[in-house]
């Protein structure tokens, strides 16, 4: 983004036309200089030449209002563009929008370009998926970053499986009216039973878990466990980075609770989200316990039980982008 650009005018050498028409708003990138106070600029796939006293910045991205004066296009610069899923969505001219951003952001997050054909696929996804849509789109994006086809006809089971006790997931309300399994030897069965493509072919899961990924891989184990008349079920996630030979990222998510262990650094802490009011409640109440139990592994406790609407499954909605990602969008 170029600071203090706002209101600023850009004149483009051409006379009005029916792509740039008086009135529209556009979006612009700063290509780079042709001369003293004259720039290259692309708008919609074309390359203009431009005057503009303003200092700009090689690269940025503007949203400008189209003028006319003197019989020529003026551009006056609206703002600069610093979010990235705009920035990759406007590059390919694709609607920026609530459902093309949560897309976008998505894709970015696991690294990978944002490209229309892959937008599309996974609007469809979407349309389908009874998961909440932030985690549905999350997880089309890891399968598409791991080359599984977005269109397959075991992908609504598969991310059934991978959402295994949440919401929206393999859970009683939702998966396909079957009975939630009430033993481990259950989900080992409701798991081996999901195939790919094909009775023959290896069942879903293990194919997402041993798809190699572009970036750090995730891997998903299911799990059901029964204690003393309770049950908890849900998923591990292990995001394991193989060029490093390390794990850098561990998640739990269990009864509407998610831990997300960062394993980044030095200092690692437990981020924790709850999906409900009720279940951030009670986790309240045990997080000065599970603070003292793990102290001694060096692992520190956030203070706050956050919203689940903060989680896309894997990462907290605070973390940026995948860095691969610079080099992927445009």
């Amino acid at each position: 983004m170029t600071p203090g650009v706002a209101g600023g005018r850009i004149q483009i050498s051409v006379a009005p036309s029916p792509g740039l028409r008086a009135g529209d708003s556009v979006v612009l990138t700063v290509l780079k200089p042709l001369d003293v106070g004259k720039w290259a600029v692309g708008i919609a796939g074309r390359v203009f030449p431009a005057l503009s006293d303003l200092d700009l910045t090689p690269g940025s991205i503007l949203r400008a209002r189209v003028g006319v004066s003197g019989g020529r296009v003026v551009l006056t610069v609206q703002t600069g563009l610093d979010n990235p899923a705009s920035v990759a969505l406007l590059r390919q001219g694709l609607p920026d929008n609530a459902l093309t951003q949560l897309i976008a952001s998505s894709l970015l997050r696991s690294g990978r370009p944002v490209l229309p054909e892959t937008v599309e696929r996974m609007k469809v996804v979407l349309s389908r998926s009874r998961l909440e849509p932030r985690r549905a789109a999350r997880l089309a994006a890891i399968m598409a970053d791991k080359t599984i086809d977005l269109a397959c006809p075991g992908l609504d089971g598969l991310m059934g499986i991978l959402s295994f006790g949440e919401k929206g997931g393999a859970d009683p309300r939702r998966y396909r009216r079957r009975p939630f399994p009430k033993s481990a030897e259950e989900v080992k069965g409701l798991v081996s039973a999901l195939a790919a493509n094909g009775a023959e072919k290896p069942a879903g899961l293990q194919v997402f878990n041993h798809a190699r990924a572009s970036s750090p891989s995730w891997v998903v184990v299911v799990f059901h466990f029964e204690h003393e008349g309770h049950t908890v079920a849900g998923t591990m996630k292990f995001l394991y980075d193989e060029h490093a030979g390390r794990l850098r990222r561990f998640v739990l998510s269990a009864n509407g609770l998610h831990f997300s262990l960062s394993l980044e650094g030095r200092g690692h802490r437990i981020v924790v989200f709850g999906d409900e009011e009720k279940v951030r409640r009670a986790a309240r109440k045990g997080l000065d316990t599970l603070r003292a139990k793990i102290h001694n592994m060096g692992i520190e406790v956030d203070d706050t039980i956050h919203d689940g609407e903060l989680f896309d499954g894997f990462t907290p909605s605070w973390e940026g982008a995948s860095l691969r990602s610079i080099d992927a969008v445009g």
